[in-house]
Parts: structure tokens; sequence; C-alpha cells
């Protein structure tokens, strides 16, 4: 190979693939409550080409709702933002009020590691176990690159159809997590 052809594969953050997937969704705001385990995404969001507004609600229910009622007004996927444990518990009557009434609409979630585990089961919950129930589709993003695909899916399994609330949880370490724009 060239030198023309060997080109170096810039390594970026999966916040980063994560926000890039929004800004290609065409999300504009996101609502919700920053945390410890969210603290990638919102610098990631800070960052944004687009300039993603975030909106700093009192509770991750309210978040909910709020998104809810810009995909009423907007007729885009509302998205919302919460960290684990007792926040995104505060997640599923918002997701059950889109579910039922047809609304589009994205909820986030952090959570804490899951390669390692310094703080063992501090405010881990099996929220896709929640979640599942009460969404078109609850699930846990494992690996970066498995980022941009996941948030496709999760887009358009939200507005098929009878439009829903899709749930994606992102761990703080998924987040934190470096790979090569090639490997997406």
């Amino acid at each position: 190979m060239t030198q023309s052809v060997k080109r170096r594969k810039r390594k970026v953050k999966g916040s980063d693939l994560f926000v890039r997937g929004l800004e290609e969704q065409g999300v504009k705001c996101i609502f919700g409550i920053p945390g410890e385990e969210v603290l990638d995404i919102m610098e990631s969001i800070r960052k944004s080409k687009t300039k993603i507004k975030f909106v700093t609600t009192r509770s991750e229910w309210g978040a909910a709702l709020m998104a809810a009622t810009y995909e009423r007004l907007t007729g885009k996927t509302g998205v919302c933002l919460a960290t684990c444990g007792p926040g995104m518990l505060n997640f599923p009557n918002g997701a059950g009020y889109a579910f039922l009434c047809g609304i589009s609409l994205l909820m986030i979630a952090g959570q804490k590691a899951i390669k390692s585990r310094p703080q063992a089961g501090f405010q881990r919950v099996d929220s896709v176990a929640v979640m599942k129930p009460l969404t078109k589709f609850a699930i846990q993003i494992p690996s970066a690159q498995l980022i941009p695909s996941t948030m496709r899916e999760g887009f358009r399994v939200s507005q098929e159809g009878k439009r829903g609330p899709v749930y994606l949880e992102l761990p703080e370490d998924i987040a934190a997590e470096k790979c090569e724009e090639g490997e997406v």
C-alpha cells in the first residue's frame, strides 16, 4: 500500500458516535437530568456539530413527558436522558404513556461500567428488563462498535407501524470506549 492509500483511522469515543447518531436523525433537543454515568454523553452533546440543545428537567418522568410532548408538537422523535438506577426508574410512567398513545420516544439511560465493576452493584438495576414490557425495543449497547447500528434500529422501530418508545442503555465504559471510525 502506498502512503496515500494508507490512511490513519481516527479513534472516536462511543459517546461521540452516540451523539453523531442523534445528529443523523435530526435531533435538535434532549430533555433530562445529567448524572455521573452520562457525563461522556453530556460532553459529546456539548460539542455536537449541530448544537443539540439539552433541557434540564426536574425529574426523569418530566423529561419523558416533555420529550413526548415535543414529538406531538413537531412530529419528530422525542428524546430524553437519565442516569442509572433511581434516575432511569423514573422513565416507566413516561414509557407507558408513549406506548399507549403511539408516541415516538427515544429514552436513553446511562449505566455503571459493564466491563469492570469497581462499585459492585451500587445503583445497578436491570433496567432493560424493567423497560421491555413498556417499550417496542429495549437494549443495552455492549460495545462502541454497535452504537451506530443500534441507534438507527432504535429510531426505525420507534417510528414504524404504531409509533412508540424505545429504550437504549449506554454503560459509562462503553460511552468512554474508543474505537476506530472504520470499525463501525
